[in-house]
């Protein structure tokens, strides 16, 4: 083979090598996973994954609108706290790469549903069921984060018939003083109103109202 020929083939293979490299290059890129549900709701951990490609990790740079922890382990998994309602920003940056803006919303976390013992919504109850219950609690439905709403106070008012309606106040999720014996009063044909049902979940400045439940007493 002569030496213009070995030459040739050289700078082609050369050239090939060259090309394929610029051919599979692939620049930084970032992928942010909300992992439940895509929106951040206040006063719980709102998981996220942020995966970055093409820079060592020692690079990247992360800020979030909120409290942003890593969580442990080698992995690409965090947690943002937000206490804002309105729109988050996630900015990723690093290694002389422009810096990545992703936008999410942030929201409260939904009105719990208020319940007699945790499971009753209202309507007729025998009169020892009736009694047997310790309270009124809010209950997380179709929520897929661990979030404890705390019932804060209500109103019972106790109405038999041929007696006028009594009220009392109740300062806590549990049956207590007046409220605790107008419940032990139940008989056949009494009812009771639960009204005024307030209640403070994570993140609220103050107490929701959630209405009213009714029970018939049979």
């Amino acid at each position: 083979m002569s030496k213009n020929n070995a030459l040739h083939l050289l700078l082609g293979f050369a050239l090939s090598t060259l090309l394929a490299f610029n051919f599979f290059y692939d620049p930084p890129a970032c992928a942010i996973a909300v992992n439940k549900l895509n929106v951040f709701y206040i006063g719980v951990d709102n998981p996220i994954s942020v995966v970055v490609r093409g820079l060592p990790k020692q690079q990247i740079m992360i800020h979030a609108d909120g409290d942003l922890k890593k969580n442990p382990g080698d992995n690409d998994d965090y947690t943002v706290r937000v206490t804002q309602p309105g729109i988050a920003y996630i900015t990723v940056s690093g290694g002389g790469i422009k810096p990545m803006k992703f936008q999410y919303r942030v929201k409260t976390i939904p009105d719990p549903v208020p319940r007699l013992g945790s499971k009753h919504r209202g309507g007729t109850m025998g009169n020892g069921e009736f009694k047997a219950q310790n309270g009124i609690a809010a209950v997380m439905e179709n929520f897929d984060f661990d979030a404890v709403c705390d019932v804060v106070s209500y109103e019972v008012t106790y109405l038999s018939k041929n007696q006028d309606p009594v009220t009392v106040f109740n300062n806590s999720s549990r049956f207590n003083g007046q409220a605790a014996d107008l419940i032990n009063k139940a008989k056949p044909g009494d009812v009771y109103f639960f009204d005024e049902i307030k209640v403070r979940c994570p993140g609220d400045a103050s107490a929701r109202n959630l209405g009213s439940l009714v029970f018939k007493i049979k």
